[in-house]
């Protein structure tokens, strides 16, 4: 598969199709390819991956993860520009996301941060106009 862009992300996952269909829902990513174990999305104009443990056995990490799998999202933070920060918040927690912090408004955009499947962080956030004068 030749990548779209010059920039891409690959994200490690206990379950592929969970993560890729909560990236879909919530984030609108457009999900391009499913196969077992990898997903291919595109998000905001980045190529983004998602490939099962599996795929990387080599990696000095593997064992720590498939030990100790909840720090695999650690460091991290996916910010997407979305439509509709509130909506995307109130799906993100329909399907099972941990409130980071809640919709706010900061400096000319409202955003909100989740945890998301495997322990990723997203930041999804909009361009804001405030209906009340600063």
């Amino acid at each position: 598969m030749e990548p779209r862009t010059s920039f891409a992300i690959t994200l490690w996952a206990t379950d592929v199709y969970a993560v890729a269909d909560f990236l879909q829902a919530v984030a609108g990513a457009q999900v391009r390819q499913r196969h077992p174990g990898f997903a291919a999305l595109s998000v905001g104009g980045i190529d983004l991956q998602v490939h099962d443990d599996e795929s990387y056995r080599g990696h000095p990490w593997y064992q720590a993860l498939a030990k100790e799998g909840v720090a695999r999202g650690i460091g991290a933070e996916l910010r997407i520009r979305v439509d509709d920060v509130h909506a995307c918040y109130r799906e993100a927690l329909k399907r099972g996301a941990q409130a980071i912090a809640a919709p706010y408004e900061f400096e000319g955009a409202v955003e909100c941060q989740l945890l998301g499947p495997d322990g990723y962080v997203l930041c999804l956030w909009q361009v804001w106009e405030s209906p009340t004068p600063a």
